[in-house]
């Protein structure tokens, strides 16, 4: 037996090894090298992301790694989406949305509380309670749409798309910061994804109108940019998960085999024994991000049909007052809110927000393993029990 020698790898390292210096050798595509090659190291060190694990809190270790900090983080995020969700539900039982989601004054600010419509009730928390706000404030602050006419939304969602080009590129590295950044592109792009939005309603006269105009250009180039955005995102987890499970067997030496000759013959490591190396298949991997992927591309579509259901049903103004009161009471019924509620919490957008916290922690593919067939299986049954319930109420209203 050759003496197999296992030396001890750093996170440097790792987010290099040997196999995947040429990697022309094995990718599956190999025209999309550039993607599959690891990013610049710049970007992680200026957002100083190797040391924001040390910081402290109030002279407590809160921030000593990732999964506190997500757990920390996580229950101030579920505590004041909770409590704006009471709010919110507190007024929206007063509130008579077909004249509510009507478009507010120029110089009015921003409150997710007002201006309800069908929309923004199935809107996700995050989108709703973070990213729009400040979209929104921010305009009202620099009058962005105002002196920066020339600057379509258009041109806006391109960007946003570039942006999920790029955070793709950094997901797919093999180095957890580089990750991490890539992360922090990809809520700059759900920041500019909510603010071409605004820079639309603010010059076409709409402002606070959250609602879809379908007959527009914009809408297809908006939704065409979103899911493209969500497809890089994809391809940026696959790519990663190919060189973390890299099945192609080297004729020279690598670590991964020494560590599987290592567990074989009771070799030990530091004094503990090498485990192998897990490897599967490019088929394998691709068809459990494309579930995921399946799931976002599902969620996204239902949720805007049920959108424009709700929408027709609930804000076209009726003119037999009976019907208008049943209508009323129909949109603040116990049924139709849960509904809403669960769309909130199983929309494209919300999707995309859950997949980068196991991304954050490093747990993507135990993420993808526990998600893949219970979560396409809970939209699809939410989306037919919408689609039963519209028709109840197309019946009940004679619509």
């Amino acid at each position: 037996m050759p003496d197999l020698r296992l030396a001890v790898v750093t996170s440097e390292d790792q987010s290099q090894p040997t196999q995947l210096k040429n990697a022309h050798a094995f990718c599956p595509c190999p025209q999309l090298t550039a993607y599959w090659t690891p990013p610049p190291s710049w970007p992680r060190r200026i957002c100083c992301c190797e040391t924001l694990s040390k910081m402290s809190f109030l002279g407590l270790s809160v921030f000593r790694d990732a999964k506190t900090t997500c757990i920390f983080v996580g229950l101030i995020l579920i505590t004041y989406y909770f409590i704006m969700d009471i709010i919110l539900f507190m007024r929206f039982r007063n509130v008579d949305i077909v004249a509510d989601s009507k478009p507010g004054a120029p110089d009015e600010l921003y409150s997710p509380f007002t201006h309800l419509s069908v929309k923004a009730l199935m809107n996700d928390h995050t989108s709703q309670y973070i990213i729009s706000p400040s979209a929104e404030y921010f305009d009202t602050l620099t009058q962005f749409s105002t002196r920066f006419s020339f600057i379509t939304p258009n041109i806006i969602s391109f960007t946003h798309l570039f942006l999920g080009l790029l955070s793709g590129k950094f997901v797919a590295s093999e180095n957890l910061h580089d990750r991490r950044v890539g992360v922090v592109i990809f809520q700059i792009r759900s920041w500019l994804d909510a603010f071409d939005g605004v820079v639309f309603r603010s010059q076409s006269g709409t402002h606070l109108q959250f609602q879809s105009v379908r007959a527009t250009t914009g809408y297809y180039v908006d939704t065409t940019c979103d899911a493209l955005g969500g497809v890089f995102l994809c391809f940026g987890i696959l790519f990663y998960l190919w060189k973390r499970f890299d099945p192609v067997k080297q004729d020279l030496p690598t670590w991964s085999k020494a560590q599987e000759a290592a567990s074989k013959t009771g070799l030990v490591s530091n004094g503990h024994s090498v485990a192998p190396r897990e490897t599967y298949s490019i088929k394998y991997l691709f068809w459990k991000v494309f579930c995921y992927g399946l799931c976002l591309a599902c969620a996204g579509k239902f949720w805007d049909l049920v959108v424009g259901d709700f929408k027709e049903i609930f804000q076209t103004p009726l003119k037999d007052p009976k019907m208008s009161m049943l209508q009323f009471e129909l949109c603040h019924s116990t049924t139709t809110v849960v509904l809403f509620y669960l769309w909130r919490i199983l929309e494209g957008q919300a999707l995309l927000q859950y997949i980068l916290i196991p991304i954050i922690i490093d747990k993507i593919w135990e993420f993808l393993n526990y998600t893949q067939y219970i979560l396409l299986s809970v939209i699809v049954g939410l989306y037919i029990v919408s689609l039963l319930y519209i028709r109840h109420l197309r019946t009940v209203l004679n619509l």
